[in-house]
């Protein structure tokens, strides 16, 4: 079995398109397939003709810490047709982080979740919402690979780096993370910046970029507006072609590869992030907080998964960023209060009469 998540917190990069259809493409493969929407806004369960309104049980039922609509995951699955099921999504699950925040290990369920599984499928598919918080943290928390899909233009790689702090994250507290592959999407080969785009993206991604691009293309959006998958919508379509290539690209890398072999691949990936994106270690000494949080220019100030830190065995917090080269401003966030590291001279007033720490790299 392979658990692959679809992420980016980038909206608009056809995300929930790459998870419908490369799952329903792998499932015409026939591979049996299970395709989990943990978006509130349920998208990836619309674009497969359901109607999660109507539904009286989806993903929310698995992740929900009230006892009375605690479901199994194999509950709320959906059979779509012959190798492809559903578990859909539920506006329910914007609560969800609220509901388990004093949860332990809250941030396994989906994983607990689907390794409780009696069925066996050769892929689960993720479809991730458009934030890095919860929900997102949990899905690669169960992942294998991780698929980003990266639109070809000027903001395409907006993000991404917070993409692999969570990852870095993820390594740290488990030892284990997703192997990250980008893929790039609304390709249009007669432009040159298009060219430049992926030239640009490669560049990043280096081998750990798809052969596949996933080109511009009318059906894909027809297909959705439809409840269905391209490959049934138009079975001759540009995106059908495309989706049916990358589908086969995973198949063949998932025969290739062991389970090991992913988290090794991850780890070299990674530490190429790391020369890239310079890591940056901060430490603090606060024993008895419960929560620190590292917030800056480098994460539009907001305080989430990606930017907590973890409280090491010594009662110290430590967190590691991986950053471009620049010159930030950021403060820490002990228990919802601001403070500047003290353990960094360099400071600047801000417009709020404090002080901001300052970071060059």
């Amino acid at each position: 079995m392979r658990v692959i998540s679809v992420a980016n917190q980038k909206g608009g990069c056809g995300k929930t398109t790459t998870a419908v259809n490369l799952a329903a493409q792998l499932a015409l493969n026939k591979h049996n397939v299970l395709l989990i929407d943990l978006d509130p806004q349920a998208h990836a369960s619309f674009a497969l003709g359901i109607k999660t309104e109507q539904l009286d049980r989806s993903v929310y039922n698995v992740l929900t810490s009230n006892a009375e609509r605690q479901k199994r995951l194999s509950e709320v699955i959906l059979q779509l047709w012959d190798n492809l099921n559903l578990a859909p999504g539920h506006i329910l699950l914007s609560t969800v982080e609220q509901e388990l925040s004093a949860k332990t290990d809250a941030i396994s369920t989906i994983y607990k979740a689907i390794n409780s599984l009696s069925a066996s499928y050769d892929f689960i598919i993720l479809d991730c919402p458009p934030s890095l918080g919860f929900l997102t943290f949990n899905a690669l928390r169960s992942s294998h690979l991780l698929i980003v899909p990266i639109q070809c233009c000027s903001m395409s790689l907006v993000g991404v780096g917070k993409l692999i702090n969570m990852v870095e994250l993820i390594q740290l507290k488990f030892q284990r993370a997703p192997k990250i592959k980008g893929l790039v999407t609304m390709f249009d080969r007669r432009t040159s910046y298009a060219k430049r785009m992926v030239r640009e993206i490669a560049s990043y991604f280096g081998d750990n970029l798809f052969d596949t691009k996933i080109r511009v293309n009318v059906s894909l959006r027809e297909a959705a507006a439809r409840g269905l998958p391209v490959a049934k919508y138009n079975g001759q379509a540009t995106g059908t072609a495309d989706y049916k290539r990358l589908a086969d690209e995973i198949s063949k890398e998932a025969k290739r590869l062991f389970l090991d072999d992913f988290y090794q691949e991850t780890e070299q990936f990674l530490s190429e992030m790391r020369t890239k994106l310079k890591v940056q270690t901060f430490i603090l000494s606060e024993p008895d907080a419960k929560d620190v949080y590292i917030v800056g220019d480098f994460n539009n100030w907001k305080a989430d998964e990606t930017s907590r830190f973890d409280k090491t065995a010594d009662g110290r917090w430590e967190k590691r960023l991986a950053l471009k080269p620049g010159l930030y401003k950021y403060k820490f966030i002990i228990d919802g209060q601001w403070q500047h590291d003290r353990r960094n001279v360099r400071t600047v007033s801000n417009r709020f009469g404090t002080l901001d720490s300052v970071l060059e790299i």
